[in-house]
């Protein structure tokens, strides 16, 4: 299995991480949480608040005669306690609210004041019309306030269901309801709570600021389990150890994602080529790495690797050409034709060989590039057919805009793409003294035969993965097709890799803000460096 660099992609999607934890963080703050498996804690502090009303003979609600029974039932409901808990704040499930509030018939007879009523209410235990409305909290605080907001909104409850009785009395005898006296009293205010031996377990009330913080990463785990999904699911190549994996060949170079740099001018379009247009950038610097890499590095292996010291670097050895103990100028030799090639039609590969062909004609070097994309427009007027000599080259070269590059076009040597085979090692020959590097950039790899034709006709064959590009499975067919061929492969340059900001490549080649010499930067623009027929070929 590929190795999945699951830290990155959480650096990368930090920002769904942080909407998604602010989301759960909002929801689980505003949303009422009830559910049976809260944990269960002590209710140690009871209050008792007294109520009650002085009964007439008939002892209905609608004459001042509510019972001790009818307070003791409408103190029971759900309904009630479920009024009482709102106006509390009491953020309990119903199923909870009789280990927070109970109501009892005050026996006969009973006196004293207790449970946290005040004393004076122990004269009035005598009338069976009182009853105790108690209330537990976690603190005395909690339990007293409870009792207090208990017996209130009990008031309320009562004499609204009085009101309604009455205007319904009203309507059937077409008469007008006057105000409703249901008798019902406080009593005694609870003023303390006291302890009990035997504490009530029951839910805790939620805090806002402990929902906050558990929504918060609640959310912040969705969305990196969200994103981890997604990275395992992702078949495209993201990084360098997924490209190594898959192509079978290291990764020689990382190209970052291109950068505006300084502006050129307003209406000369941003050119593809970043040594030019920005040289001062991580992504030119890259590519001078690049042709570091094609001058002294060994070539890939023919096999692909099974562990990471397979590719043969720590012996100097190689699959190719390269020899052990081969002199420095007997290998730069032999690295002046390099093939770019790329599995699919990945849109960096034209750039990749642009740049590279820059860095050799800043160093001074005599750059000829060649597409085979164009074969398809045609044969062009005068085509040679005979043997081709380094003077039918010289004829036909066309400047570019890069300093020490030219442009070399195939169809005024071949008919078709058949001819590949046969014609491009002699024009590859012929221009072998013209020129210090030819750069040969090819179709897709997996698309047309190009690159099968040219593989043994060079002498360095670079591979091209772009990130969030290139699949998983062209990257396997791709370089097992190049090693089925014995091809010279160097390794794979990776392109658009997304560098972290403290990456030393990004940091060291941060320009500072308002640099003297990018206001008076007047550095014109490359253009195209072939004209780039094929498929995929834009160079």
């Amino acid at each position: 299995m590929e190795p999945i660099d699951y830290l990155g992609a959480l650096r990368r999607s930090w920002r769904l991480l942080l909407v998604l934890a602010v989301v759960f963080a909002v929801v689980a703050v505003f949303l009422p949480v009830g559910h049976k498996h809260r944990v269960k804690v002590a209710l140690p502090w009871r209050a008792t608040a007294i109520v009650g009303a002085a009964p007439n003979s008939e002892g209905t609600l609608l004459n001042g005669g509510v019972s001790s029974a009818q307070i003791q039932f409408f103190a029971t409901t759900q309904s009630t306690q479920q009024t009482v808990a709102t106006a509390a704040g009491l953020n309990v499930p119903a199923f909870e609210f009789p280990n927070y509030m109970t109501a009892s018939i005050v026996p006969a007879g009973t006196v004293s004041g207790y449970y946290g009523a005040s004393a004076s209410a122990g004269l009035k235990r005598s009338s069976p019309t009182l009853v105790e409305l108690t209330a537990y909290g976690a603190t005395a605080p909690e339990a007293v306030s409870l009792a207090n907001e208990y017996a209130g909104q009990l008031n309320y409850v009562i004499t609204n269901y009085a009101t309604q009785r009455a205007e319904s009395s009203a309507k059937a005898t077409a008469s007008t309801s006057n105000a409703v006296t249901t008798g019902y009293t406080i009593q005694s205010y609870a003023e303390y709570a006291v302890k009990v031996t035997n504490p009530v377990a029951a839910s805790p009330v939620a805090s806002r600021k402990v929902r906050l913080l558990g929504g918060f990463v609640i959310g912040a785990l969705v969305a990196a389990g969200i994103v981890l999904l997604r990275e395992l699911l992702d078949k495209r190549i993201r990084t360098a150890a997924r490209a190594e994996a898959n192509f079978g060949f290291p990764v020689v170079v990382e190209i970052p994602v291109a950068s505006l740099g300084p502006a050129v001018s307003a209406t000369v379009p941003v050119p593809a080529v970043d040594v030019i247009r920005d040289p001062d950038s991580a992504g030119a610097e890259a590519y001078r790495m690049l042709r570091m890499s094609v001058m002294f590095e060994p070539l890939a292996p023919l096999t692909a690797p099974i562990d990471p010291f397979a590719y043969g670097l720590e012996a100097g050895l190689s699959a190719g050409d390269d020899t052990p103990g081969a002199s420095l100028a007997e290998t730069i030799g032999r690295r002046q034709v390099i093939l770019v090639v790329s599995a699919a039609a990945e849109p960096t590969r034209p750039h990749v060989a642009a740049n590279l062909a820059a860095v050799y004609g800043e160093a001074g070097q005599r750059v000829v590039v060649i597409s085979t994309g164009d074969i398809e427009a045609g044969q062009s007027p005068g085509t040679v057919t005979g043997e081709i000599s380094p003077e039918d080259i010289q004829a036909r070269l066309e400047p570019s805009r890069l300093e020490h590059v030219s442009r070399l076009h195939l169809n005024h040597f071949l008919a078709g793409s058949g001819q590949l085979v046969s014609r491009v090692p002699q024009v590859i020959d012929a221009t072998r003294t013209l020129a210090d590097a030819i750069i040969v950039e090819v179709p897709p790899l997996l698309a047309v035969h190009h690159a099968e034709a040219l593989a043994h006709a060079v002498d360095v064959v670079l591979v091209v993965g772009e990130c969030r590009f290139t699949t998983f499975g062209d990257a396997r067919k791709a370089g097992d097709l190049l090693r089925r061929l014995g091809a010279p492969v160097l390794g794979v340059v990776l392109t658009n890799v997304r560098l972290d900001p403290r990456d030393i490549r990004q940091v060291a080649f941060e320009r500072p803000v308002g640099r003297a010499d990018d206001a008076g930067d007047t550095r014109e623009p490359a253009v195209a460096l072939s004209a780039g027929g094929g498929p995929g070929s834009s160079t």
